[in-house]
């Protein structure tokens, strides 16, 4: 009696191993395939440079993501806040980002922008932007837009033009000659710089 119930036993524990061994086969098959999916999902915004939009913690990680130096303003209005409030970027390596710039007081600044001269802005980062009026205008010597947007129902005012061929859009809903002497300001960072409030 004793060896028939250990032989049960015995094949009951073989069935119990088989089992584990079935389920773990079938969660890594459904997590494989998963990943596969997503991947895939993922590619042509991979190759067209309009992946989505990510968040980054700081302007280094999003460096670091982007493989280049981000512009930053060397005039920054003490009523900003530093380090900025959020930090989006897309388009992969070389691409763009999108910087905010909270307010102490008043409204909030963005800065949008290519990371490679002769790039466009990666359409997620303006995805949501639609021109209201447009008239040409200058920043210092540099041939500039001025423009009334919508985003999300709000409206800015929007200054773009390039900083060494690298696409830029600088936009508020506050004072425009601010805007003018922020869009005056921008410059490559070095080394130096990196970490600290422009």
């Amino acid at each position: 009696m004793s060896g028939a119930m250990a032989a049960a036993a015995e094949r009951a524990k073989g069935t119990g191993a088989e089992l584990a061994r079935m389920l773990a086969t079938l969660a890594w098959s459904v997590g494989g395939a998963a990943a596969l999916l997503a991947t895939l999902g993922a590619v042509p915004g991979w190759l067209t440079g309009n992946a989505a939009a990510r968040a980054a913690g700081s302007i280094e990680e999003a460096e670091r993501r982007l493989g280049a130096r981000i512009l930053l303003p060397a005039f920054q209005p003490e009523r900003l806040g530093w380090p900025p409030a959020e930090i989006r970027t897309a388009g992969g390596r070389h691409g763009s980002v999108r910087i905010r710039l909270a307010p102490r007081q008043g409204e909030p600044v963005e800065l949008v922008q290519a990371t490679e001269a002769g790039r466009a802005i990666a359409p997620p980062l303006v995805a949501d932007r639609h021109v209201l009026s447009e008239r040409r205008t200058t920043i210092g010597t540099l041939p500039a837009a001025l423009a009334t947007v919508s985003l999300e129902g709000t409206v800015w005012q929007e200054l773009s033009f390039d900083v060494d061929g690298r696409a830029v859009l600088l936009r508020s809903r506050g004072d425009l000659d601010e805007l003018h002497r922020i869009a005056h300001s921008l410059h490559g960072r070095g080394a130096a710089g990196q970490g600290r409030r422009p």
